[in-house]
């Protein structure tokens, strides 16, 4: 996000590509692009770049030098505040941000000591902008852009208004007016302040599916590199020697399941989207539908007595023009662990349906409880089959979809539940309603 950040202040245009690395084809023909076998790159005439740092360096120099200082010594303090924000607080991070979504197991250890740190170097900044407004100077730099990446977590998820205030005054003036940039906002999308600190899931994450994945391919490979030898010896000692390599396999994934490597799920790689509407979508040409979606969203919504509005819906309902449909995101084991990880995904998906919405209503919400969170709802749309739109998610393998049928007493049941339990306090089919609003 920080080499978005950067194109917007930079006012270029630079096309670019999201890719999910969990399709190894596409990975694998892509790795060999980048010098340093890591995402993401940089194409240029001169020649591949890779490492956030290393591009956001070479596109400020070339489009906004300003911006990396006036003078060698503006220059050495710009960078030194980059280094600082990626060797050091960015270290605390992995720790204290890193357990939140999931992607490293949570060690009580490694969190107080950090959380310490954290303080300590967040103090270092508040006092460099006790007479500056910005990091270095008066003028916004590189260096912003790098350290507001670095801490924007922190002031959503760790740090709560009343500590912020007390603690870091200059650091919460200087975060709240970046993060109400255009250039911002276009990059992140719109920053929520922390109002109560977010806990890690401190459970242990299983990587198992990894490990076995591993496996499977170590056996192959040692499967292909056997010999053609025919004879009963042979085949026997051949037998011998690959339960000797299937079990030297096993060690290897049970030390895998201790590493505290990231499992990112896709969706999570992908925070933005360029979505766009389809053009001569469908939808515009089917048949006019008695029912007026439009008027009947606010009249929904704003009526307090749901048992009435239901009713109101069921009269008006068109089967024709319209169909209801139950969907699910069926997430990998260790995808949804955590409510704010599990939350980021849902926010995923809708965001790509966001040219959606003028066919569509209902609720689309998270439900359970800690480590063992679902996505699911309930949505009415036009037409009565699965849209482009829904096909077109970068997660749609993942989703189910179920049509239901208004004539039967528990389909509209399910309807009923969705949208209605909408508070924190509901239910639905055991689940606690967690994160649910209307999507319309």
């Amino acid at each position: 996000m920080e080499i978005l950040h950067t194109i917007n202040i930079l006012g270029v245009k630079i096309p670019f590509e999201e890719i999910n690395l969990e399709e190894k084809e596409k990975r694998n023909s892509l790795v060999q692009k980048t010098p340093t076998t890591t995402f993401p790159f940089l194409q240029t005439e001169q020649g591949n770049i890779s490492q956030s740092n290393s591009i956001i360096y070479y596109l400020t120099k070339k489009y906004k030098p300003e911006l990396l200082g006036e003078t060698p010594f503006e220059k050495a303090k710009i960078l030194q505040w980059i280094e600082f924000a990626n060797c050091e607080i960015n270290k605390c991070n992995k720790s204290i941000i890193y357990p939140i979504f999931g992607w490293t197991d949570f060690n009580k250890e490694n969190f107080d000591n950090d959380n310490k740190k954290i303080k300590e170097l967040l103090n270092i900044v508040e006092k460099a902008l006790e007479k500056n407004e910005y990091i270095v100077g008066n003028k916004m730099t590189l260096a912003d852009v790098k350290l507001f990446s670095s801490i924007r977590y922190l002031m959503m998820l760790h740090f709560p208004e009343p500590m912020r205030k007390k603690l870091f005054s200059n650091i919460n003036k200087w975060f709240e007016k970046i993060m109400n940039t255009p250039e911002a906002i276009k990059a992140y999308g719109k920053t929520v302040l922390c109002k109560n600190i977010v806990k890690p899931f401190t459970g242990v994450i299983n990587r198992n599916k990894q490990s076995d994945e591993n496996n499977k391919e170590n056996k192959d490979d040692n499967k292909n590199q056997k010999g053609n030898k025919n004879n009963k010896e042979n085949k026997k000692d051949n037998k011998g020697k690959k339960n000797k390599k299937e079990e030297n396999n096993k060690e290897p994934a049970k030390q895998e399941e201790k590493k505290e490597e990231p499992y990112v799920p896709s969706i999570l790689e992908l925070p933005r989207f360029n979505t766009k509407p389809i053009e001569n979508n469908p939808l515009d040409a089917l048949p006019p539908s008695k029912f007026d979606l439009e008027k009947f969203k606010p009249e929904f919504i704003k009526n307090t007595n749901k048992k009435s509005a239901m009713k109101n819906f069921w009269k008006n309902y068109d089967p024709e023009g319209y169909s209801l449909w139950y969907i699910e995101y069926n997430n990998e084991p260790n995808e949804c662990v955590t409510l704010f990880r599990t939350c980021v995904i849902k926010g995923g998906i809708l965001e790509q349906l966001q040219y959606f919405k003028k066919y569509c209503f209902g609720v689309l919400g998270v439900y359970g409880a800690d480590a063992d969170y679902k996505i699911r709802g309930c949505l009415l749309w036009r037409g009565g089959e699965i849209p482009q739109e829904m096909k077109n998610l970068n997660c749609y393998d993942k989703m189910s979809f179920r049509k239901l049928d208004y004539n039967q007493k528990k389909d509209q049941q399910l309807v009923h539940d969705y949208w209605t339990k909408i508070g924190e306090k509901e239910k639905v089919f055991k689940k606690p309603a967690i994160d649910t609003r209307y999507f319309y």
